[in-house]
Parts: C-alpha cells; structure tokens; sequence
C-alpha cells in the first residue's frame, strides 16, 4: 500500500508541495547590505546611563541618512530634557506622553493619516491623467468629463504629495516608559506590535507599517514592561553591560533558534572587550539581529563590527 501511495503521489505532480509567495518582501523597506533589514521591533536593553536613548537615535540617524525614515513618533515624558538627542531626526508634533490611554490609538492615527494622504494622492492622479488624455485627443470642451473638471478647478493644477507618491517610512520610538500604562494589558500595544508590518494599508500601495524601538532597563517584567508578546515578535535586540547573568541566560534562550547558550555568551563576552578600536568597555554593546541580510553575522559589536561564537572553532572579527 505505501508503494502504491508514495508513486500516486509522484504521478500527480507537485500539489502537494509548499510554495513560497514570490514577492516575499512585500512589507520591506529597502536598506543597505551593511544594515539590518526594516521594518523593525527593536528591544535595546541597559542599566540606567548605559546609552540607549544615545544608542537608538543613532539607528533613526543611520535610517534618515539612508533615506528611510520619513517621520518619527516619540512615546516618552522626557523629550525636553533629550531634545538635543533628536536633532536632524523627522520629529514634529508626533510627541506623545506614555500615559496617555489613547496613546496607541494616536499611533495608529498618525500611520493612518499618512494612509490617507497617499490615497488622496494617487485617487487624485488617476483623475488627473484621465483628465489630460480627454484634453490631448482634442475632444470638444462640452465632452470632457464635467466631474474631472469640477475636481480640479480653473487651474487644473497637478496632484501633490510631500514624498512625491512614495510610501512615508515611520518609526515609533518608546523611551523612559518602563511602568507607565502604555506597557498595560489594555493598552493595545502587544496588537500594535502584533501588526506593525501592516497598519494603514494603502488600496494603492500596500501597507505602510512601522518600525519600533523599545529601550528597557529590565528586558523581563512582570508588570508594565516588556511582554512576551514585544519579546517572542522582536527582530533585533541591542544589549549593554549587565551583571545580570539570569537575564543574559534568558535572553540567550530566547534567540535560541540560531546559537546556543554558550554560542550567545561567547559573542557577549567579545562585545563587552575593549580590542583596541577606541571602543569603551562599559558603553559597549551587543547587537543581535534575527534575520540579517545575507552575508551578514547575527552578531555585532557596536553596530559596526560582526562577530561570530567562538565555541568549537574561532571566526575572525569583520569590520562591516
């Protein structure tokens, strides 16, 4: 009998097999080789004065001087005393204070505001080419669609939108928040992170999404903090000097799809050396990224140099 299945199955061919959807990287921002892939749910853990507002605000300035990144919303109560941080970097009136109860909802607001301009705008230029094509075929005036007409006016002034047409790349970044209601059961914020890759879905172009980033004095809490639900869906993690070995532990256990526990700790431990490179022991960090591009190691040190474990066989360090 398992003859006869195994060559019926054969004989009908390949309907039986996965098939991967081609456009694979529909929700994808487009980033250089040497970075990591967006969009992103970053959790940057570190004791108090590590450098993770410093760390973070250097990713958004890597992603603006890539061209990918459009609009920053910041969700913390201490932006005045870290303007300076956030200079140069697309922040405008998408401030909002974490115990807000509708924080999360403006969040959305803000993704889906942008939805809806790019809506407007592509609606708009369907209408507009419509428009010049009656005009150019030299039709009668009294033939031309009265409705286009009426849409555009005397001017017949051309649609406008402030990234020409192109998806606006966002990014939300939650600071100083450890304890406060947006990390609460009903907030909404494990949805959020749930979704980002599709909020405000354009009938146009797809959804726009978010990337978001999360500094954290403790990556495990039992209350208002980092939930499993923010842990189990992140893509990358950026890690400061910590004496918390049960923290390391766990953390090790949780990316534990790609290395070992003990591959982890070698990695940490070559982040966390000086090597010479003007690198400062104690501001030192390491990077973690799920899913690099190709090519790239899982790990880094500082952003900019990739490690790989030195458990069984060594690898040499490679500057990126």
């Amino acid at each position: 009998m398992f003859v006869l299945i195994k060559a019926d199955m054969k004989k009908k061919g390949s309907y039986l097999e996965i098939r991967v959807p081609k456009n694979r990287d529909a929700f994808a921002v487009r980033t250089e080789q040497s970075y990591i892939k967006l969009h992103q749910l970053q959790v940057v853990v570190s004791a108090r004065g590590g450098g993770k507002t410093v760390w973070i605000t250097n990713q958004l300035r890597m992603m603006k001087d890539m061209g990918c990144l459009d609009k920053l919303i910041l969700v913390t109560p201490t932006y005045e005393s870290n303007r300076a941080l956030f200079d140069n970097l697309p922040v405008h009136h998408e401030i909002i204070d974490p115990n807000d109860p509708e924080a999360v909802h403006k969040i959305k607001e803000i993704v889906e505001h942008e939805r809806d301009l790019l809506d407007e705008y592509w609606d708009g230029m369907e209408r507009y080419n419509e428009l010049m094509k009656q005009i150019k075929s030299r039709r009668p005036i009294e033939q031309i669609d009265e409705d286009l007409l009426s849409y555009f006016g005397d001017e017949l002034e051309k649609p406008k939108h402030w990234l020409n047409g192109r998806k606006a790349v966002i990014a939300c970044f939650i600071d100083d928040a450890l304890g406060t209601r947006i990390y609460g059961s009903k907030s909404g914020l494990n949805n959020l992170v749930i979704l980002h890759r599709h909020l405000g879905v354009s009938k146009h172009m797809g959804a726009l999404g978010i990337t978001m980033f999360f500094a954290t004095q403790s990556y495990k809490s039992n209350v208002y903090g980092i939930s499993p639900t923010i842990r189990n869906n992140c893509t990358s993690i950026a890690i400061g000097r910590t004496k918390n070995m049960k923290e390391l532990e766990g953390i090790a256990d949780e990316v534990g799809s790609f290395c070992t526990r003990e591959e982890f700790m070698s990695c940490y431990e070559q982040a966390m050396a000086e090597c010479g490179c003007g690198c400062v022991s104690r501001h030192n960090i390491l990077f973690i990224d799920t899913n690099p591009h190709e090519g790239c190691s899982h790990f880094r040190k500082n952003m900019n140099k990739m490690i790989y474990p030195r458990v069984g066989s060594e690898k040499i360090d490679e500057n990126v």
